[in-house]
């Protein structure tokens, strides 16, 4: 059976959307996460030691998590006005650069380089993509190669895990070239590396934005199956973020954990996946994804197995479809990720590095907001807002 988990919160409340304040809470919160299953494990007792507590005190638990469950949530359910970068340019960028961008082959991926290559363009750079499969990192190094022969301002690649490319920082190094990863997870503190944006403390805010709606929606009782797609670090985040902070955050709740593969996420076998765990134990009524964009076809496969309108379905990273799927009932929540955004940021990094201003840590926190039936702003593969956010990058770098 799973852990039920004792709880010590943090209080989220009292936070402009985008200030540097803000910003701070956020990072202490993300590593009260990381430091939670830690706690966990040194603070459980048996139940002979302590024994339960009444119906009355436990309500009040309970009462207590879901206020600060909604306290967490409440600012991301409104877009922001301000973009997260503050600090302008030097002077306008200077025309005629080339950036690289390195893309994998999930449609996510494309969405990212639209934004990079928007960006790219409004700041008088040429812009080129170089394809790689994300399950042959041979065509990842290749093509970071390849991308020197351009002799590129800077050079980002999204999504694939560091460690099955870093083989290839130090000729960036030597070139003098900076590495913007974008989506990527963890890497380590090469000076070569200037930017991670979408860092890991940005993938367990999503996790831990997931996890207060589960608590608020469940009224800090559910039972939860996350799955966790750890081939991909920047997701496999998500996932611990989400599993921590339920544990950290509801003394009721339930989690079952299942991992799948990028090999199960491109045959489809994830959706089968899950629908065996919920058969398991049908008292599982939700699921929280770390990429809910692998899981399309999920509320056809319920429907198959008898479990339509019986299990919520959650995760990260919406996209289009997701998003109309909160309008008809498909699917519960979903955080809104600027990807476009991301690829603003991406450019931005460079353009403060080729000016050799310092890239602020803002730099790893695209948009992000929690999307319901009730918020829906219009369905997108990119929720990218303020809705003015490209002028609002443009007039930074002194280009309006």
């Amino acid at each position: 059976m799973p852990t039920t988990h004792s709880a010590c919160i943090g209080e989220p409340t009292g936070r402009s959307r985008w200030s540097a304040g803000r910003m701070r809470l956020r990072l202490m919160l993300v590593a009260c996460v990381a430091l939670a299953t830690a706690a966990t494990a040194c603070g459980s007792s048996s139940s002979d030691d302590n024994p339960a507590p009444s119906g009355g005190s436990s309500s009040v638990a309970a009462g207590s998590e879901v206020e600060r469950a909604n306290a967490f949530i409440k600012p991301y359910l409104t877009p922001p006005t301000k973009i997260s970068i503050a600090a302008p340019l030097n002077s306008a960028p200077e025309a005629g650069k080339t950036l690289v961008y390195l893309q994998c082959e999930q449609p996510q991926c494309q969405v990212v380089g639209v934004g990079v290559q928007a960006a790219a363009e409004a700041a008088g750079w040429q812009f080129r993509s170089i394809p790689f499969q994300s399950t042959n990192p041979s065509t990842l190094t290749a093509g970071l190669t390849q991308a020197l022969r351009y002799n590129p301002v800077a050079v980002s690649v999204v999504a694939e895990p560091y460690p099955l490319w870093s083989s290839s920082v130090p000729q960036y190094q030597q070139a003098g070239v900076p590495l913007i990863p974008v989506f990527v997870g963890p890497t380590d503190n090469n000076p070569t590396l200037i930017a991670n944006v979408s860092n890991p403390d940005y993938s367990a805010l999503q996790g831990q934005l997931l996890s207060a709606w589960f608590i608020a929606d469940s009224n800090a009782q559910g039972k939860v199956l996350s799955v966790s797609i750890p081939d991909y670090p920047y997701l496999g985040a998500v996932s611990a973020g989400f599993e921590a902070a339920v544990a950290k955050d509801c003394s009721k709740c339930e989690v079952t954990k299942i991992k799948v593969g990028v090999p199960d996420v491109g045959s489809g076998a994830i959706n089968s996946t899950i629908v065996s765990a919920l058969r398991k134990d049908p008292s599982i009524k939700y699921v929280v994804v770390s990429n809910v964009a692998f899981v399309h076809p999920l509320p056809a496969a319920l429907s198959a197995a008898g479990l339509s309108g019986k299990v919520k379905i959650a995760g990260c990273c919406g996209t289009k479809t997701d998003e109309e799927g909160l309008k008809t009932g498909q699917f519960a929540a979903v955080t809104g990720t600027g990807a476009y955004y991301a690829g603003w940021l991406v450019v931005d990094a460079a353009l403060r590095h080729s000016q050799g201003l310092p890239i602020p840590p803002e730099s790893g926190f695209p948009s992000l907001g929690l999307l319901t039936k009730d918020n829906l702003v219009q369905p997108t593969d990119s929720y990218d807002q303020p809705a003015d956010y490209a002028d609002q990058f443009k007039a930074l770098w002194k280009l309006r």
